[in-house]
C-alpha cells in the first residue's frame, strides 16, 4: 500500500514536471504574430563620432568605425548606414530607421 501511494505520488510529481517544461517552450508558428516580427536580444548603443564630406564622397565615423553608405555596422545586429547628411546619419534594419545626429550622445534603439 505504502510503495503503491509513493509510486503514485512520484508519477505525479514526473507528470508535473514534463508539463511545466511543455508550457515554458515558447509558441513557433503563433498565428497572431505579424510575419516581419523579429526578437531582439541585443541592445546596441551607437554614437555618431564624426561625419566627413569631400565632393561626392561622404564618411561617417560611428563607435569608432569608419563607414560609407551601404555599410554595416560592426557587433550592431545587421544595422545599415543608410544616408549620411550634414548633421546626422539615417541608420536602419528589417524595415525600420533612425536618425543619429552628431552631438556625441550615444542613442539606444
Amino acid at each position: 500500500m505504502v510503495f503503491n501511494l509513493a509510486i503514485r505520488n512520484l508519477s505525479f510529481v514526473l507528470m508535473m514536471g514534463l508539463s511545466w517544461t511543455v508550457l515554458a517552450q515558447p509558441v513557433e508558428n503563433d498565428p497572431t504574430r505579424p510575419l516581419d516580427y523579429r526578437v531582439s536580444r541585443v541592445s546596441v548603443e551607437l554614437s555618431v563620432n564624426a561625419i566627413l564630406r569631400g565632393g561626392e564622397r561622404r564618411l561617417a565615423v560611428v563607435n569608432g568605425q569608419r563607414l560609407q553608405e551601404g555599410d554595416t555596422i560592426a557587433n550592431s545586429g545587421g544595422i545599415r548606414v543608410v544616408r549620411i547628411d550634414r548633421e546626422s546619419v539615417l541608420v536602419g534594419q528589417a524595415g525600420r530607421q533612425w536618425r543619429l545626429k552628431l552631438n556625441n550622445e550615444p542613442v539606444r534603439r
